[in-house]
């Protein structure tokens, strides 16, 4: 059985997909779903029965925020922004944490202790923190009109891309170091192979079937990053305020991307009184972040495992699994502890 013939693969890439597309084509179709609802509700006899935001009874099938805006459609429209922004995070993660790690499993040793010991000096601040503190400054500057929101959005992208990129670039340098051991690279180097035809010969064949892992992994690792930043009111795209109070400081937030951690960032001060306005953006987290664990453990199976089962009349692949393992650096496991902290 083949990857893209395997339902394990499709189901979870296709509800990720279906999202995506439905992201586009719906408030390109129907851009009045995004309009605020009506400011009240009447029953039969004329009596105001309800105000913004509405329940699920009262405005299917998710309720509204306090606008009056449909929920589903808030957050659908919004996919696009949070499913698409973890996907260039996670891309511009894989590629500079290569480029660094092969930089780094050439350089001396004394250079590796030392890049060594300020990461693990970093590895003990959580990345929310420190994209925090970049963010703010710039979360500030949007408010005040210093630049646009697309603007925004593509600074945010790169600075969380950006954090990471180190302590993902050392653990793979440190495995790549490990690999360039083996007898014959060392041999290799012996009869003359260069740097650049043993990164072409040996590490990029070895390595490129870790990639795809890693690369699904940092995806679900920045969705939940994002979580953690729309608590702090730290958002893709930015958020605008506005003051609603008279006698007290009472700021209200708006996004121009309805992005999930935004949509869940806006109406956290309401968790009390109206749970599903958090709870809500917060399973669209979890639903996406499960269907990427899925296909992360799937390919992981296939690719590092080789457990994919065989197709009808196929001989079992005797292939002993693949020695190297590259697990999720942020997973705390015994190794990363080992190396890392």
């Amino acid at each position: 059985m083949k990857i893209l013939t395997s339902l394990r693969f499709w189901l979870p890439l296709g509800f990720l997909l279906i999202m995506l597309i439905a992201s586009f084509i719906v408030p390109a179709c129907y851009p009045g779903l995004l309009e605020p609802g009506p400011p009240y509700l009447k029953d039969d006899a004329g009596r105001v029965i309800a105000d913004p935001p509405y329940t699920m009874e009262e405005m299917t099938p998710l309720g509204s925020d306090k606008l009056g805006r449909n929920l589903f459609y808030l957050l659908l429209a919004g996919a696009k922004y949070t499913l698409l922004s973890a996907i260039s995070i996670a891309l511009l993660r894989m590629v500079g944490g290569f480029i660094f790690g092969i930089m780094y499993a050439f350089l001396p040793h004394w250079a590796r202790q030392m890049i060594k010991g300020v990461g693990d000096t970093f590895n003990f601040i959580p990345l929310a923190i420190i994209a925090f503190v970049l963010l703010t400054p710039l979360q500030l500057a949007f408010e005040t009109g210093a630049m646009y929101s697309f603007q925004f959005l593509l600074i945010e992208i790169a600075v969380i891309a950006i954090i990471v990129i180190p302590s993902l670039g050392m653990y793979i340098g440190e495995e790549m170091k490990d690999y360039l051991k083996n007898d014959f690279i060392s041999v290799s180097k012996q009869i003359g192979a260069t740097k650049f035809y043993i990164i072409k010969r040996h590490l990029r064949p070895q390595f490129s079937r870790h990639a795809l892992v890693m690369f699904s992994e940092q995806i679900s690792q920045t969705l939940y990053l994002l979580i953690q930043l729309g608590v702090l009111h730290i958002c893709l795209g930015g958020l605008k305020t506005e003051e609603f109070g008279i006698m007290e400081h009472i700021p209200e937030y708006f996004s121009y991307t309805n992005e999930w951690a935004a949509t869940m960032s806006i109406n956290i001060q309401m968790v009390f009184l109206h749970t599903w306005l958090v709870l809500i953006p917060l399973a669209f987290f979890a639903a996406s972040i499960f269907c990427i664990n899925e296909l992360t453990r799937f390919l992981k199976e296939v690719l590092l495992e080789d457990t994919l089962p065989v197709g009808m009349g196929e001989a079992p692949s005797i292939k002993p699994a693949a020695p190297l393992y590259l697990e999720d650096p942020f997973a705390f496991t015994n190794r990363s502890k080992e190396e890392f902290h």
